[in-house]
């Protein structure tokens, strides 16, 4: 019987519906379809050709006599159809021999054909709709598989790793025991990750006191990181003044051909005006902003009175971002934003020169990242952090919805402060007064919350602020890359594998540490992250851990500090291996929101929400994953205050169910703070993210 030898030289016999599967689906890309029978004709005739000659052919050798056969037929649309696929995938072949180095194709073979990792259709769904990227010669979007193997290549190729250390990551990645950053779960591995770097991390800090640092948070929320911003009054204080005679013109948006666009902005002036061509690309925009800013605050061009902003070079609204993903928003959301940063310089004015306050300063970073909301990000992800005597911050939200005719309706005049969150800014703890005013206050609005920099500065003595979800303490121009390991993931029948936790805690240090060998794109943030080398190693699913091993109160303790110490152990080890210094902070708990949907366990230290609950999810309606969702019969509607006409957004409900134990309402605000003090006490360097019900 004829046999095949593949491209890895092992040996198979030959199958004919391997042959008809290949032109049928060739077939179907073509406009006359599906000839069935031509399939077997072809088939059959290429066996009988090659039984006459020999014993064994190669794969290629069979691909080029299918090529041969359908060129002689009268369907060579299928031959070109069927040419351009074989290039197609030999193209992918030569980019999986350059980046599969670490872990080859033998090792990966034993999971493409596993049952599917995912426990929950929550979980497969979360996969899909974040982190799985669309493969364009392939026609698909990835499987788990290639996407656990895309992002552990990434991640221990920035380090010299061993086969071995690889191998371990990625089946616990795998089998969702560990993981990566989600940003690098998205990105690592792809032209995004090569051309933006800084995509990789989850969330960073600033401080706003030079105009340089608005220009940083535009191209940081652009890429789709968090960022924690200060403005305090001693850093506005050092912010030059800027001119408010400027006068603003809009031209009129004419599209230029896709392959005449520029990527970069430019600047022309004419006597007293400066005409800024923005560029089709995110460092475009970001530079826009950066000249419109200097203009405004440089000596050297107070001689301009106008400003004239030219969008032509910008893709239309709806055109595909093919690196990023997602859709482009147009020059509309980028207009609308000179419109109103230009309006905060301009209000309450009383000369030509004005000092801008902290509350302008948060008002510009909101209307920033409202425009980067509508643009092809998903999210922006802001915190500002203040004075505690600011009262303009304070009362910033107050009006931000207003009662007509006995409904409330957002107020479009600053319906951009939305989109942070406001905390106050302690130094100095505040007294017992203070306190029960501050908890009085969130009571009703969740805001304002605060930090205490008293105590973080304890911990870090160079802590400037931290990133939006609180958990991180950052210098300035300072960024995190955090990691998790999924205890519950080491749960089997009731009992933890304690060593193999201990390991997988090992690993997570590692390649958190790897991530700081990045090389940032923004220089200033590349040498803060190669002076302070930065890990946050966090953990998920432990109460759902404790409810099915029934852990004492003193067994937890202990196993945090085990955790805690294996962390530094390894954290310092590998800092000396590689000849710098260890990180000065190795642990912290972060909320865990996204990436613990996949194994749908209990996020961070929290408690499930309750036995049985609904998860609901968004998703872009755009989205052609909705469609399946569709046909599968899952509850889906559109967002709240959208319709079915207008709906950009839909939601999709979940039902979901939480291990037997203790969930949510079984405990009480109290034994929940307990919670975090413990882990604050016995684990975290850093913080402990926690929602307290």
């Amino acid at each position: 019987m004829l046999k095949v030898i593949k491209r890895n030289n092992t040996v198979q016999y030959f199958d004919q519906n391997k042959i008809i599967n290949a032109i049928t689906q060739a077939m179907r890309e073509t406009i006359k379809g599906v000839d069935p029978q031509l399939s077997i004709d072809i088939a059959r005739k290429i066996e009988q050709d090659l039984e006459k000659i020999c014993e064994s052919a190669t794969v290629a050798d069979i691909q080029e006599r299918v090529e041969a056969e359908l060129m002689e037929s009268e369907r060579k649309d299928v031959a070109k159809v069927y040419i351009l696929y074989r290039e197609q995938r030999d193209k992918l072949r030569d980019i999986a021999r350059e980046n599969h180095k670490l872990l080859s194709d033998e090792f990966i073979s034993k999971y493409k054909h596993l049952p599917n990792p995912f426990p929950t259709q929550l979980g497969q769904f979360i996969y899909y709709r974040t982190y799985s990227r669309w493969l364009p010669l392939e026609k698909r979007r990835e499987y788990w598989w290639e996407t656990a193997r895309r992002a552990v290549e990434f991640n221990c190729n920035l380090v010299r790793t061993t086969q071995q250390e690889a191998e371990a990551l990625y089946d616990n990645i795998y089998h969702l025991r560990q993981f990566l950053a989600g940003r690098t779960l998205w990105t690592g591995g792809t032209e995004v990750s090569l051309k933006y770097p800084m995509s990789n991390f989850n969330c960073s800090f600033t401080v706003l006191d030079r105009f340089s640092a608005f220009r940083d948070l535009f191209y940081l929320l652009m890429i789709g990181a968090g960022v924690g911003v200060r403005v305090l009054k001693s850093d506005v204080q050092k912010l030059p003044k800027v001119r408010t005679n400027i006068k603003i013109i809009h031209e009129s948006y004419t599209p230029v051909p896709k392959d005449e666009r520029e990527d970069l902005t430019s600047i022309t002036f004419q006597r007293d005006t400066a005409h800024i061509i923005i560029g089709d690309s995110k460092e475009g925009w970001v530079q826009a902003l950066e000249i419109y800013l200097n203009i405004l605050s440089r000596k050297e061009y107070r001689q301009i009175t106008t400003i004239i902003f030219n969008y032509d070079q910008v893709r239309p609204k709806g055109e595909i971002l093919k690196t990023f993903g997602g859709t482009a928003s147009g020059y509309e959301s980028l207009e609308k934003m000179f419109s109103k940063i230009d309006k905060i310089i301009k209000n309450n004015i009383f000369s030509q020169l004005k000092k801008l306050k902290p509350v302008d300063c948060m008002d510009i970073a909101n209307i920033i990242g409202q425009n980067v909301v509508v643009g092809g990000v998903r999210r922006t992800s802001e915190v500002i952090l203040f004075d505690p005597d600011d009262q303009d911050i304070l009362n910033a939200k107050n009006n931000l919805y207003e009662q007509k005719n006995g409904k409330w309706i957002k107020n479009k005049e600053i319906d951009y402060r939305e989109m942070s969150n406001n905390s106050i800014f302690y130094t100095t703890k505040p007294s017992r007064e203070k306190l029960s005013w501050h908890v009085k206050q969130m009571r009703y609005s969740g805001e304002p919350g605060f930090m205490n920099a008293e105590a973080a500065a304890r911990r870090r003595p160079n802590l400037e602020g931290a990133n939006p979800c609180m958990e991180v303490l950052l210098d300035r121009e300072q960024m995190c890359n955090l990691t998790t390991v999924n205890v519950m993931g080491f749960v089997n029948e009731g009992k933890l594998d304690e060593k193999r936790l201990l390991e997988a805690q090992r690993l997570s240090v590692r390649a958190g540490f790897r991530m700081t060998y990045l090389d940032l794109e923004l220089d200033q943030w590349d040498i803060k992250q190669k002076k302070d080398r930065l890990v946050g190693c966090s953990i998920t699913g432990w109460q759902d851990m404790v409810n099915a091993t029934n852990l004492s109160a003193e067994e937890q303790a202990n196993l945090r500090k085990k955790l805690r110490e294996t962390a530094h152990r390894e954290a310092e080890s590998y800092a000396k291996k590689l000849g710098v210094n260890p990180p000065l902070l190795v642990t912290a708990v972060k909320p865990e929101g996204t990436v613990t949907q996949l194994p749908t366990v209990s996020s961070g230290v929290h408690y499930s929400h309750a036995p049985f609950y609904i998860r609901r999810v968004r998703i872009n309606a755009s989205d052609p994953l909705l469609k399946v969702c569709e046909e599968l019969g899952y509850d889906i509607r559109p967002e709240n205050g959208q319709t079915e006409e207008n709906c950009r957004t839909k939601v999709i409900s979940f039902p979901c169910s939480a291990p037997p134990g203790k969930t949510k309402n079984d405990v009480s605000a109290i034994e929940q703070l307990e919670t975090y003090k413990a882990f604050q006490k016995e684990y975290s360097d850093h913080n402990t993210s926690i929602t307290v019900h």
